[in-house]
């Protein structure tokens, strides 16, 4: 039986996540004991046949690893690393759009 606080602590990870409306999704399940039970697979939850993509215009997700960004970032001022970044991913967006 999780505390109060627990409960509170998987709320505020799962809305840190999660667009609202999955998060809430999951915790309405997680109330009814249907979802995030730790003997659950993930198989599990997918069965339950609840889609959690959604569909949205002119929007890119875009996965990345910066090699040496860590090194970088800890050499740089926080605005260099901004301008870095900016400056990247402004580039992204250009190749996406041609």
């Amino acid at each position: 039986v999780l505390t109060v606080q627990q409960k509170k602590d998987r709320e505020d990870l799962l809305l840190s996540i999660f667009p609202k409306s999955v998060a809430k999704h999951m915790l309405e399940k997680q109330t009814s004991g249907t979802l995030l039970d730790s003997k659950r697979s993930l198989r599990d939850i997918d069965a339950q046949n609840y889609t959690a993509a959604r569909m949205h215009q002119n929007v890119t997700i875009l996965f990345t690893d910066i090699v040496g960004f860590t090194a970088m970032s800890q050499s740089c001022s926080p605005y260099e690393v901004m301008q870095f970044l900016h400056v990247l991913f402004s580039e992204f967006d250009r190749l996406v759009d041609l």
